[in-house]
């Protein structure tokens, strides 16, 4: 029984999917109409970076029926918000090609990556090129789940935004136990240059066994307010002893 729930019951069924899936393809329709020639990936980009995580009164969202403040585990990116959602600004564009390699990646075969993808002459479907991994994806959410050295993602955003020259600027809250730096701090769009790039680089600063923490990067222009979640559990300490040092000091940046 969850503790705010006063029946007598002593079990509970607990899901959103019911709703959630109907209200989103709602919205998924209408960005759709007004955006035709959106990427699903884009679609998806402009629903999460614009979801917000407070409530009506800017406190933060409490996770089903508890007093815990909700995280991405929660709630993902947050509460889908539709009229944000179809001027998003900028969005993590990402197409089929994209999405092999991500499947190379985890390790899929190629015979296996066919079976999941339509056929099309078009689609290359070999892991040739390059697989890419998991926090590599152009994905509007950072996620990194063992975190034991300096790790640099590399991520790209289209400006979609009538704004067509425009620059936009990075605020970053790190997650608990880790320093986030964002190069370059900020992006500079214009008619011929709709496309830009940026690089994060997260660094453990704590020794830890495995806790999930949060944060975010926020890319703003002073209208519209881009929003991608950060999630990073630290695993750099042996299972041999508390206090014992990371086994590994070296720095291992790497960069795609």
């Amino acid at each position: 029984m969850l503790p705010l729930d006063k029946r007598s019951t002593e079990w509970n069924f607990d899901t959103g999917t019911s709703m959630s899936c109907p209200h989103v393809t709602g919205i998924v329709a209408i960005l759709r109409s007004v955006h035709p020639t959106w990427s699903p990936a884009a679609v998806k980009s402009a629903l999460m970076t614009t979801a917000y995580v407070h409530d009506d009164t800017s406190d933060a969202m409490l996770a089903g029926g508890t007093q815990k403040a909700a995280d991405a585990f929660d709630t993902g990116a947050g509460h889908v918000d539709p009229l944000p959602a179809l001027d998003p600004g900028l969005v993590y564009d990402a197409d089929a090609r994209d999405h092999v390699r991500f499947l190379c990646g985890l390790g899929y075969t190629e015979a296996q990556v066919r079976q999941m993808v339509l056929p099309s002459p078009a689609l290359d479907t070999s892991c040739a090129g390059g697989a890419i991994g998991d926090a590599d994806l152009n994905y509007p959410a950072i996620v990194l789940p063992e975190l034991r050295v300096v790790v640099t993602v590399k991520r790209t955003v289209t400006n979609v935004g009538l704004q067509r020259e425009t620059v936009y600027h990075a605020t970053v809250i790190s997650p608990q136990g880790t320093h986030v730096e964002v190069w370059p701090p900020a992006l500079a769009f214009s008619p011929r240059c709709a496309r830009a790039e940026y690089y994060v680089t997260v660094t453990p600063a704590k020794l830890s066994r495995g806790r999930y923490d949060f944060g975010e990067i926020v890319w703003s222009d002073g209208y519209h307010r881009v929003r991608t979640p950060l999630v990073v559990r630290v695993t750099n300490l042996p299972d041999a002893g508390v206090g014992a040092q990371p086994t590994n000091q070296h720095r291992d940046t790497t960069e795609y």
